[in-house]
């Protein structure tokens, strides 16, 4: 572990590239997506966004505004998952950034391939209505989520000292928000998973369970 520390301190350029990158693309959204951008920092305490633009998004999820936040969403997890393995996990080798890429595919192709095998689980049902309505909330909160953890994230990662600490934190309180991400998407849905629940339990199998196994019995 302490080898894995040592690396990482020594190459923190490409880390603070990313943080750059993800600076620059939150920009871009205030000014060009000021007021939405403001609505979906306060998703957790108002659920104003998704009743304002959910009809107006729900033909379109593939947006500039959702893409962009999906590109921080990527990176920002990316980094969570790669800094846990380098604290919590095996030790990191020189080729640390091939490892961060590595990770952030994965990511991605996970995140793509969950949202084809929704489609065609809709298209199965003949539920677009109701998928379009729990996915368009998933993704958001999910997007409120990463917008908070952002801060804390920085902090873990550029504290002198304790950072382990820090991190260890940062990482309750990402749990804390998906578990609450995870109440509200129930909540504020909870008539259509009650008049689909062989669909949402269908769902809940292969696009959250099954995923979380297969990971689990790889990194173990």
């Amino acid at each position: 572990m302490f080898e894995a520390k040592e690396i990482i301190y020594q190459n923190k350029d490409w880390v603070t590239l990313i943080f750059f990158a993800i600076l620059l693309i939150l920009t871009f959204l205030k000014i060009l997506f000021k007021e939405r951008l403001s609505q979906i920092l306060t998703l957790f305490l108002s659920k104003k966004y998704l009743l304002i633009h959910f009809n107006k998004d729900r033909s379109t999820i593939l947006s500039v505004f959702q893409i962009s936040l999906f590109v921080v969403q990527s990176l920002i997890l990316s980094l969570i998952i790669y800094f846990s393995f380098a604290y919590f996990g095996s030790s990191l080798n020189e080729s640390n950034f091939t490892q961060f890429l590595s990770i952030l595919l994965g990511v991605s192709l996970y995140f793509g391939i969950r949202y084809l095998v929704g489609l065609f689980l809709t298209f199965l049902f003949n539920l677009k209505l109701e998928h379009s309505k729990i996915i368009y909330d998933k993704v958001n909160y999910f997007n409120n989520l990463i917008l908070w953890i952002i801060p804390f994230l920085i902090i873990s990662i550029y504290a002198q000292n304790f950072h382990i600490i820090f991190f260890k934190i940062t990482c309750v309180i990402f749990l804390i928000l998906l578990a609450i991400r995870y109440i509200l998407v129930l909540s504020n849905n909870k008539k259509l998973i009650f008049n689909n629940l062989f669909y949402f339990i269908l769902y809940l199998c292969a696009l959250e369970i099954a995923p979380l196994l297969i990971i689990i019995k790889l990194t173990i």
